[in-house]
């Protein structure tokens, strides 16, 4: 488990419209760990946490951050 496979996680669903929803389809937060475990990022809610402050830190305009606060939204929608 690691901050940079939630990393990867979050701009995979920024980036990949299937991938995302593939995400969009789980029903629990159990379920979209699971699911992204079994596509090789596993990350407990504490890191994936510590990553959209990473990557909110990281941006560069306003634009990239509210795309990672839509994100970061919705993944909140599951706890």
């Amino acid at each position: 488990m690691s901050i940079q496979a939630a990393i990867n996680f979050i701009s995979r669903v920024d980036s990949d419209s299937d991938f995302r929803k593939s995400c969009y389809r789980s029903t629990s937060l159990v379920d979209l760990l699971t699911y992204t475990a079994a596509e090789g990022m596993k990350f407990t809610v504490d890191e994936i946490e510590d990553a959209f402050n990473v990557l909110e830190l990281k941006c560069q305009t306003y634009e990239q951050a509210g795309r990672v606060k839509e994100i970061q939204a919705w993944y909140r929608l599951f706890q």
